[in-house]
């Protein structure tokens, strides 16, 4: 029988981000309230994505909404208020991804019969392939559309460094990436599931950022090479 990794619908309740997501601000009453209050923190998030936290100012975060000024200052206390609520959204919108992610991670591995694998490396060998597949896939798809989102999050996890009020979501964030990494190198029979998934996660951060850094011209055989490398060590090929 075929090994379960995590739920393809959901992730695991302790690596989820949901428990950790406290918006800080004034809780809006009505559906229309709440619209702006939103209207106002998407606009923090684009603003983030273009200037980085430095940007996030009352009177750009106003514009960039097209609200009253009036409006940031009433459902956020100050600038720190604001840049926390936005670092909310940010997570609450990377739980679904995380969960997409890690659905298309569970459809790829769950046609292979695991413990049948471990014994044919034909069947090592095929399910290398459609793993180096999707790793390549995820980065491209990265580097291409998810620029801004992307940049947001570097510039959230840099100033978690020096915002405490920041630093316990940015931690769980990188948990849940983590813990499910975790999962599906044990489930791969991996050497060190643990220290494996940090490598994988390090070589990813680095493959993005490249591709960020070459504005999303990452050479196709180059990124496959490195991904071949990479699962090849991890499924003793």
């Amino acid at each position: 029988m075929t090994q379960s990794l995590m739920s393809p619908s959901v992730l695991r309740k302790d690596v989820s981000l949901r428990n950790s997501i406290n918006y800080q601000g004034r809780k809006a009453a009505r559906a229309k309230s709440e619209q702006r209050r939103r209207l106002i923190l998407e606009a923090a998030l684009r603003i983030v994505a273009r200037e980085g936290i430095r940007g996030v100012k009352h009177r750009a975060i106003a514009r960039e909404a097209g609200v009253p000024l009036a409006s940031t200052t009433y459902y956020f206390k100050d600038i720190s208020e604001l840049i926390t609520d936005a670092f909310m959204l940010f997570a609450e919108n990377s739980q679904r991804k995380f969960e997409l992610f890690y659905g298309e991670l569970h459809r790829c591995v769950s046609k292979y019969d695991l413990d049948a694998v471990q014994g044919d490396r034909a069947l090592r060998q095929q399910l290398a392939d459609d793993l180096i597949d999707l790793g390549v896939r995820y980065v491209q798809a990265q580097v291409r559309f998810r620029r801004d989102e992307l940049l947001s999050e570097q510039a959230f996890l840099l100033e978690s460094l020096r915002d405490e009020s920041l630093k316990v979501l940015a931690r769980k964030y990188r948990a849940v990436w983590y813990a499910g990494l975790v999962d599906l190198l044990r489930s791969l029979k991996a050497p060190s599931p643990e220290t494996d998934a940090e490598i994988v996660m390090g070589m990813v951060t680095n493959l993005v950022y490249n591709g960020l850094l070459h504005e999303a011209e990452i050479q196709e055989d180059i990124l496959r090479s490195i991904w071949r490398r990479m699962i090849h060590v991890l499924l003793n090929l």
